[in-house]
């Protein structure tokens, strides 16, 4: 992220302060003499990276504006936003899900996604 606020007049730029609302903060710590006070354990961790599909790559991107002369930079939105992370958070769920799911609800999944799964429903008229 920049360290600056973008004080240009073009509406399609967006400040930083966009990405800074609705954050959570958790106090992680590798320390033995704090396991006893932790109240969560970290167990599994998760990084998707789909920047090499162009439209993710390009649905937030850091520009100058090309009218001012002072080059002031903001960023630019896609309308492809919602749906680029829509696919980022299916992509998590379904790797994390077999990791945390117990046994019980993984079968029901895979039930449930046999049944409405396309090529069984063909012969359905």
């Amino acid at each position: 992220m920049i360290l600056y606020w973008y004080t240009g007049n073009n509406p399609s730029m967006v400040t930083n302060c966009l990405f800074r609302k609705g954050g959570a903060a958790i106090l992680l710590s590798n320390r033995w003499s704090d396991r006893r006070r932790a109240k969560y354990q970290l167990v599994h961790t998760l990084r998707t990276h789909i920047g090499a599909d162009d439209r993710a790559f390009h649905c937030v991107f850091q520009e100058e504006e090309e009218e001012d002369e002072a080059g002031k930079v903001g960023f630019s939105l896609s309308k492809d936003l919602m749906a680029i992370a829509g696919e980022a958070l299916k992509s998590n769920i379904t790797t994390l899900g077999p990791m945390i799911l117990p046994m019980s609800e993984q079968l029901l999944f895979f039930a449930t996604l046999v049944v409405t799964s396309p090529k069984c429903n063909q012969g359905i008229t």
